[in-house]
């Protein structure tokens, strides 16, 4: 007697089928009706799935396979191996995969099911999720080629818990792949607009469901194109945040700081404003610095976390005399967050304290803030002053975006704060109008 499960390979998909043998005229094959998403997935040798694995229900797959083996394994202990025929094994095949998923019935929650649904899939939508979160964050994207990055895993989880947060106050148990259509996208907006989150934070969590949806699309789970269509956007809009003029990161270089705590941290945030890495990035090369030297010129060499693009910064003669202070290194590590504690008192010294206002939606309602400058400045003020601040001396926009990691002009200029006055002067001292 033999008996294999094994893989038969299609075009786009494999099934893992089962064969039984017993002498040269006794035989039985069928499909267990699980599909690998590769056929890297499966180990021959040992006939089960191999873990992790791209295949969403691999785990499911293998407790399945193993369930059919042991029940075997008693029916062969109960009768002669010899005399064991197909309908038993049939049996026991049909108790362990004899379901087909085209005749499971319709799942979606009423909530968001339109009246001439006739949508078949049967998938879930949150089972998936968590799965993906696990998986992508230690096997590379079919997109990207690499893992997920530290910041995209944060913001993927954090849709994830608005989305069970909202699940929690609709009574609902989970959400099906059908249920992401319009009448969820409406629902849900208005969940985060109860919760009061601004617009650009409510399109962040719009636009990771999309990934989700997009990948699982990609991977054959649903049929679902709801998620594409125009009314399914990432809203958002620009807000004014403040960055430091030149005048201003001159001032905040003057002061005289005994605290030595409180002075690293405004060298670390000065070093931000003049060569534009993120605050992740730039306190990663605090720990590891790696210079080139290049015809007598030393960059900064620097392989973006977000991007993964490799950048070469110029040092500026304000980071050259910060670097004097610390033997010819840059300053000593200190957590964001300990920056930040001390960003706004430093910036309240150096005189920032011109009233500042900027108006965000939040909860779908316009809201102004009106306070001292100095209030609004963080960490990331430097990398948008750097932007800002380059621009305005007419440095390219495609050389900024080399260092910043902007991927469109469009991105780019919305990002930085030049306003349309400042804009004009600008482009009035160009040599086509002199």
């Amino acid at each position: 007697m033999k008996t294999k499960f094994y893989l038969r390979k299609c075009t786009k998909k494999s099934t893992i089928n089962f064969e039984f043998r017993n002498g040269t005229q006794i035989k039985f094959r069928a499909s267990t009706g699980f599909v690998l998403n590769s056929e890297k997935d499966w180990d021959s040798n040992k006939q089960k799935m191999k873990l992790p694995c791209s295949t969403l229900n691999a785990k499911l797959i293998n407790s399945k396979l193993s369930e059919f083996d042991n029940l075997l394994n008693d029916l062969l202990y109960k009768e002669n191996e010899n005399d064991l025929g197909i309908e038993a094994v049939k049996t026991i095949f049909n108790t362990v995969f004899g379901f087909k998923e085209a005749t499971n019935p319709i799942k979606q929650n009423k909530l968001f099911r339109d009246d001439n649904s006739s949508n078949d899939n049967e998938k879930d939508f949150i089972t998936y999720y968590d799965w993906f979160l696990i998986f992508y964050a230690k096997n590379n994207s079919p997109y990207s080629k690499r893992v997920l990055t530290k910041g995209t895993i944060t913001a993927l989880k954090n849709s994830l818990s608005n989305l069970k947060k909202y699940m929690k106050s609709r009574n609902l148990k989970t959400l099906y792949f059908d249920d992401i259509n319009r009448k969820f996208y409406n629902d849900f907006i208005s969940f985060l607009n109860e919760n009061k989150y601004s617009k650009n934070y409510t399109g962040t969590v719009i636009q990771k469901i999309k990934t989700v949806m997009g990948y699982a699309l990609d991977e054959g789970k649903h049929t679902n194109m709801e998620f594409k269509k125009s009314y399914f956007s990432k809203v958002s809009e620009v807000i004014n945040h403040p960055y430091l003029d030149l005048n201003e990161l001159n001032e905040i270089e003057k002061l005289e700081l005994v605290d030595r705590e409180m002075d690293i941290a405004r060298d670390i945030f000065l070093v931000g404003c003049f060569t534009g890495l993120r605050i992740g990035d730039l306190l990663s090369f605090i720990k590891n610095p790696n210079y080139l030297n290049e015809n007598g010129k030393k960059f900064i060499q620097i392989k973006q976390s977000k991007t993964k693009n490799y950048v070469y910064i110029p040092l500026k003669p304000n980071v050259k005399k910060i670097m004097e202070k610390y033997d010819g290194n840059l300053p000593d590590y200190l957590h964001q967050n300990i920056i930040n504690k001390h960003l706004k008192s430093i910036c309240k010294r150096a005189k920032i304290t011109c009233e500042y206002q900027y108006t965000r939606t939040e909860g779908g309602e316009e809201v102004v803030y009106k306070k001292p400058k100095y209030k609004f400045i963080s960490t990331h003020t430097a990398r948008r002053s750097f932007c800002t601040n380059a621009f305005k001396e007419g440095v390219p926009v495609h050389d900024i975006m080399a260092i910043s990691g902007h991927k469109t002009e469009t991105i780019f200029l919305d990002y930085i704060k030049v306003d349309v006055i400042q804009n004009a002067s600008r482009i009035s001292e160009h040599s086509f109008f002199n």
